[in-house]
């Protein structure tokens, strides 16, 4: 029940009437029977015959068997109104399924559509998968498609280029000879493919037609994506004034955040006025010693000192700080400190932060002490203590517009530039030696390395590299940007790149490093910070560094795939047609990451969207992530399927089939799996054990009717009786005789059975008229003549049981002269009203499943009295049922009436409907006779 639980307006939708019936289609076809190729045992949706020939190949040129009616009888229904059917394709015993083990390896071919013509150095090759400079290509040709492979030209690898998948041979191809792709085929020296220890690929379904299958395993390379390291803009930190600034003053107060981002050197802008800082007051330290012990006595002088751990920096990293100043100078032996505050001069105490760990050296004695605490002047005393080298011209209060406009070197203390963000560089670099970093202006770069980051004021502590900076100084103010370089060391796991839009879980990966090639899966991805994580970490002799220069770099990572193409032989030309692709697919089967759903087995094996022509035999052959696992040929070319076989003849039993379960049913049992088919039939076959397991099949379903041909060789009335005489059902109508027509596939007049014209006439007058009307007096297309010419008399004796036949009623041509059932039950005789009946029973049986699990009350009672009524009403006006009025022609009774309180108890709901059906006006009878003319 809905809660009302607050005041207000609350709507909702409901229904004062039964829900609609729609009515069902009563026009689709089954067939069974046998068919050149095509898919076997599960029913096929064919919308035409143009359909049916691609799927099925054309109808046996001359029907000799059993079931080789099919294709001609499916014809026949399309001709003569049919719209739609469903093919069941029977196979003898024996039949096999074609099969073949595909190679594992990498094949190269020419990119598609590329010849290379001599005198030619360059190739443009399908991938370049563990190609490097130096490699050895060995390239064979042939002539024809027909032709064996043969080597041509050995060659080193010189360059590669990525981006176009082209290499530049060492031994060029000489001038004449011509290499084009579909004749050519690339080998790494010594690496050729594995022949026949890959996956086994096997014909979806069983018969010789496989035999025109081939698979082609195709690599496929993604666009190779660049490496990329942490990289950021330079930026100009706030330096604000702490007091107000007199025109004259050459000492000026800046806040103690402002004084730690200055230098003495540095140049910077107070209002309009440029100047250059000449000196800034000293600060000073508090330290211990680390470890809590006593130190060494330095008090003789001269020391130096050494940075040897900072937070963010890896261990085992140092940096040389130069001469210590007098603050170290004294003796440590006491015991741990603290010591000081010491005084220190400012570019020091700007450089240094709380919890680094320094080295003090002097001569021998040795000591390693902890920085607790660290002052600049300002943060001392407030105070004017930076010096500037020229007086301001004006007046400048605290809160005048004051930026750095260029950094310069402290005394042994580095080059630094204040950066966007610090966070993504590693000071030195994991191999233990310093980060190597770009400095770019607007026209060009400079290079460094990285000493010290300092994350928190977003400052990098470079040393140039020799003639990067200028002698007389580094001056910052038209750098632009930084971007480090290096992108991997040895044991990593993770790259930045520049985009993971390529990249998934499970993905097989290169990593290019321009001079060699590393194979890897991608183990997890951040898209936020663009790094992707790989499987096995790195093996690298030294850290991967990018060229400074944008154009030079050739750092790349690279996820590797493969296509499955599926050609097959066109039936009348027999070339190759390419019949379905499957693109970007793996040869990872790991199911737990994003590879296991591009896993090829997977994806050709899935019934819904995966391959229609063939499978992989599981489990797979020759499984495998690396390189040399992958499904390949040995020649880069499509590789033919083989050993599929029709069987033997086909049989009864093949045609009735067998029920195995879903999916796996074959003959007449599979027209089961498809609740739309309103009519069947077996065309040409009327062995007696075929034909009552088509009644048997009907029967048991019951919205559909069996249609039974006569035997081809019945000449009589009285062989028609016999064969007629075997059978009694209300869901099988029973026609005769066979029909003369053009055989399309060799161009002769030959008998064909009746049954797909008659399945064809009750789709035209179901669709014209409807399914009350009988499928009857119509006139068979296509046909010449009737292969035994039956009689008026001769009708009369077979009408009353049930053989429906096509006469030659000239002039009206030749016409179904028909429309009974075979059941000797007289309510069931007309075959317009065993499908009427059908029909209505159908729908209300789809058009009433909301009634389930309702509150089987009188409401759902009026309810369903309401629907079904409404429904019927329809059926009455369109003049299948008797009456001048509803009421007439059916009734509806859903009430106590029909149900006992037991029925109710045990959740039964009764509904009787009743319906008088409209009989065909099968005799017409006009009773003439001679009458007196009145004189009046």
């Amino acid at each position: 029940m809905p809660e009302y639980l607050r005041p207000g307006v609350f709507i909702q939708e409901t229904s004062f009437r039964g829900k609609p019936i729609q009515g069902v289609s009563t026009s689709t076809a089954g067939f069974v029977g046998a068919a050149r190729s095509g898919p076997e045992g599960k029913p096929t949706f064919i919308g035409s015959y143009g359909q049916f020939r691609r799927l099925f190949g054309d109808p046996v040129a001359v029907p000799s068997g059993l079931g080789d009616y099919l294709g001609h009888s499916v014809k026949a229904f399309f001709e003569n109104g049919g719209s739609r059917c469903y093919v069941v394709r029977a196979l003898g015993p024996g039949a096999a399924a074609a099969q073949q083990s595909m190679d594992q390896g990498t094949v190269f071919r020419l990119a598609r559509g590329a010849t290379v013509r001599g005198p030619s150095d360059t190739l443009r090759l399908n991938t370049l998968r563990q190609i490097v400079p130096g490699t050895i290509l060995r390239i064979l040709t042939r002539p024809n498609a027909t032709s064996p492979f043969a080597e041509r030209l050995v060659s080193p690898v010189a360059s590669t280029n990525p981006q176009e998948n082209s290499v530049v041979l060492a031994n060029p191809v000489a001038a004449g000879v011509t290499f084009e792709a579909d004749n050519t085929m690339v080998q790494i020296m010594g690496a050729a493919p594995s022949a026949d220890t890959g996956p086994v690929i096997l014909a979806r379904y069983r018969g010789n037609d496989g035999n025109r299958l081939a698979v082609e395993f195709r690599p496929r390379d993604r666009a190779p994506v660049a490496l990329t390291t942490a990289s950021g803009r330079r930026v100009d930190p706030a330096i604000p004034l702490a007091a107000d600034a007199a025109a004259g003053d050459t000492t000026l107060s800046f806040t103690g955040q402002a004084l730690q981002n200055l230098r003495v050197g540095d140049r910077i802008l107070v209002g309009a006025d440029a100047a250059t800082i000449t000196a800034i007051a000293d600060g000073d330290l508090t330290f211990s010693v680390s470890g809590g012990g006593a130190g060494a006595d330095h008090s003789a002088g001269g020391s130096t000192l050494t940075l040897i751990a900072r937070s963010g920096n890896p261990a085992g990293t140092e940096v040389d700080l130069g001469a210590a100043p007098a603050a170290f100078d004294i003796d440590m032996t006491g015991g741990a400190g603290p010591y000081g505050p010491g005084t220190i001069p400012h570019d020091l105490a700007m450089t240094l932060q709380a919890g680094d760990e320094l080295r003090v050296t002097t001569g021998g004695n040795v000591t390693e002490i902890t920085v607790s605490a660290i002052r600049t002047a300002q943060d001392i005393a407030a105070g004017a203590h930076a010096t500037i080298d020229t007086a301001l011209t004006a007046n400048a209060p605290a809160a005048t517009p004051t930026r750095l406009v260029a950094t310069a070197p402290g005394a042994g203390l580095f080059h630094r530039i204040y950066v966007n963000d610090a966070t993504g560089l590693t000071a030195p670099n994991q191999a233990g030696s310093l980060q190597a970093i770009a400095v770019r202006n607007a026209g060009g770069f400079a290079n460094a390395q990285v000493v010290l980051v300092d994350a928190t004021r977003g400052a990098l502590y470079l040393t140039e590299t020799a003639g990067d900076f200028p002698a007389s100084g580094v001056d910052s103010e038209n750098w632009v940007s930084f971007e480090g370089l290096q992108v991997a060391a040895n044991g990593d796991d993770t790259l930045t790149v520049a985009s993971t839009a390529s990249f998934y879980t499970g993905a097989k990966v290169e990593l290019d490093t321009g001079t060699e090639k590393i194979e890897a899966t991608v183990a997890a991805i951040d898209s936020g910070a663009r790094t992707v994580t790989l499987d096995p970490p790195l093996t690298l002799a030294a850290p991967l560094q990018l060229d400074p220069d944008p154009a030079q770099r050739a750092a790349y990572l690279r996820v590797h795939e493969i296509d499955v193409l599926i050609w097959q032989n066109d039936a009348e030309s027999g070339l190759p047609v390419l019949a379905e692709a499957f693109e970007g697919l793996t040869w990872n089967d790991d199911m737990a990451t994003d590879a296991g759903l591009r896993y090829f087995a997977e994806r050709l094996n899935d019934p819904e969207i995966g391959s229609k022509l063939i499978e992989v035999d599981t489990p797979v052959a020759g499984a495998g992530i690396g390189f040399t696992d992958a499904p390949a040929t040995a020649n880069g070319l499509p590789k033919y399927l083989a050993n599929g076989d029709n069987g033997g003849a086909i049989t009864d039993l093949s045609l009735i089939g067998e029920d195995m379960g879903p999916g796996r049913r074959t003959g007449i049992e599979a027209l089961a799996e498809r609740d739309d088919i309103s009519m069947v039939a077996v065309p040409g076959v009327t062995a007696e054990t075929v034909q009552a397991a088509l009644i048997s099949h009907c029967e048991r379903l019951k919205y559909r009717v069996a249609v039974l041909d006569v035997p081809p060789d019945a000449a009589d009335v009285t062989s028609i009786q016999a064969h007629r005489n075997n059978y009694d059902s209300k869901y099988a109508a029973y026609y005769a005789p066979w029909l003369r027509a053009l055989n399309s596939v060799n161009g002769r007049i030959a008998s064909f059975p009746p049954s797909g014209y008659a399945m064809g006439i009750y789709a035209r007058t179901d669709n014209s008229v409807g399914v009350h009307k009988a499928p009857a007096n119509e006139v068979v297309r296509n046909i010449v003549d009737v292969a035994l010419p039956l009689t008026a008399p001769e009708q009369e004796v077979l009408n009353p049981i049930g053989v429906n036949l096509i006469r030659d009623l000239t002039p009206r041509g030749i016409r179904m002269w028909g429309a009974r059932t075979i059941s000797s039950d007289m309510e069931w005789k007309y075959l317009n009203i065993r499908r009427l009946f059908i029909y209505v029973e159908h729908s209300i049986d789809i058009g009433t499943q909301w009634v389930v699990f309702e509150p089987n009350s009188e409401a759902l009672w009026e309810r369903v009295t309401q629907s079904i009524s409404s429904f019927l009403t329809g059926v009455w006006k369109s003049g299948a049922l008797m009456g001048t009025t509803p009421e007439e022609g059916f009734f509806v009774t859903c009430d106590r009436s029909t149900m006992s309180q037991d029925d109710i108890d045990n959740g039964r709901l009764v509904c009787e409907i009743g319906l008088a059906p409209v009989a065909p006006a099968e005799f017409v009878i006009f009773k003439i006779g001679q009458f007196t003319a009145s004189s009046s």
